[in-house]
């Protein structure tokens, strides 16, 4: 299974322009229109009056079909910084509440956003984070990222072995918990009885982000942009991919799971530009099955003169699974004394592929060929 870029928005947001820059060596911190906080962000030959200072939270909201970031910002007015809610379209990228976020009218306060981090979808379609004040795992609103009220709520440092963790993907559903602190991907079961953690899975790399996808898999992206997915039920990794074109002045990536068009989403976090406009990118990707392997037929039926032979074989992919929908062809090498009566198959959902033979009436040695064509994307 592999990754296909689908489109890149970029930028995919902007800051509030000063509309002028000051020369060298830039504002005082009074002046004639008042207090000027972070003065280098409207220094020649910059002039935005906003800086991202981190990104708190990336997720899809499907309530709403919006891909949601909550970043924190350094600025040049009171009080030195923000915290905004940007909402961008899970169909197109474009940027939703442009207007009411350079209006500063999507304030989302700083609680929300220093206690609550790499918040991600769960069960019931609702948004399950982890908390940096406290070591439970909580439902929380998905506009202010504070807990919700009556919300659902577990507490691993409770559990056996006592457990903090940073990231987490919940399953209300089948009472299951991914979740990771470090380098390791724990599997929890009976979360809401006697919590057990039955397995762990190690992490390529450091770890930046973690999403749901559904109540089996979910995906993790590092911080060198590498992307997998897991099954955490079973548990295995499934796909280990890469961002496209990483880069070496990335300063982080996200990543979410839109379930309504099953594809993944990575907010890329790029430096800004010289001017100090935001750099910022949203892109898309849709995971594809990779044909990895073709088995060699073998005979599910009797091998006897005169008789009409059907030989088996699978299209697996790098995951072992089995891969759809593909053409495979057949062709008998020569000598060829038999006949091919199926020169083509198509894969079945398992990747099997049959091909019929009629033998002739007397023994014989046939060399069955199978070729199919998989195109790179």
């Amino acid at each position: 299974m592999g990754l296909w870029h689908l489109n890149t928005v970029a930028p995919c947001l902007e800051y509030i322009d000063n509309g002028s820059c000051v020369p060298p060596p830039g504002p005082a911190l009074w002046g004639p229109l008042g207090l000027t906080y972070n003065g280098q962000l409207i220094t020649c030959p910059k002039h935005y009056r906003q800086s991202t200072n981190w990104v708190s939270n990336f997720f899809y909201e499907p309530g709403n079909d919006r891909i949601i970031a909550h970043i924190v910002l350094n600025t040049t007015y009171w009080p030195s910084w923000d915290v905004q809610r940007y909402e961008f379209n899970a169909e197109d990228g474009s940027w939703c509440n442009r207007e009411e976020a350079l209006a500063r009218q999507a304030w989302i306060g700083i609680w929300g956003a220093a206690y609550t981090q790499k918040a991600t979808m769960g069960s019931f379609n609702k948004i399950y984070a982890c908390r940096n004040n406290e070591t439970k795992i909580r439902e929380v609103m998905w506009e202010y990222a504070e807990p919700a009220t009556n919300g659902w709520w577990v507490d691993p440092y409770t559990w056996n072995p006592k457990s903090i963790y940073g990231y987490a993907v919940v399953n209300r559903i089948d009472n299951l918990l991914a979740a990771a602190a470090n380098w390791t991907l724990d599997c929890w079961r009976n979360i809401s009885t006697t919590p057990e953690r039955f397995a762990q899975l190690r992490l390529p790399n450091v770890l930046n982000y973690l999403a749901y996808e559904s109540r089996n898999y979910c995906w993790v992206i590092t911080q060198d942009g590498v992307i997998c997915k897991a099954d955490y039920q079973i548990p295995r990794w499934e796909m280990i991919s890469t961002v496209q074109n990483p880069e070496a002045d990335a300063l982080k990536y996200f990543i979410t799971y839109d379930t309504r068009r099953k594809r993944v989403v990575v907010f890329r976090q790029r430096p800004d530009a010289a001017d100090g406009a935001c750099q910022h990118q949203l892109e898309f990707y849709y995971p594809m099955v990779k044909a990895g392997q073709l088995t060699q037929p073998v005979p599910v039926t009797s091998l006897r003169a005169g008789n009409r032979i059907i030989l088996a074989a699978n299209l697996i992919g790098d995951a072992g699974e089995g891969v759809t929908p593909y053409t495979v062809a057949g062709e008998l090498l020569s000598p060829v004394e038999g006949r091919l009566v199926t020169p083509f198959s198509g894969t079945e959902l398992n990747g099997r592929v049959c091909f019929q033979y009629q033998a002739p009436h007397q023994a014989c040695t046939e060399t069955l060929g199978l070729k199919v064509t998989v195109e790179e994307s």
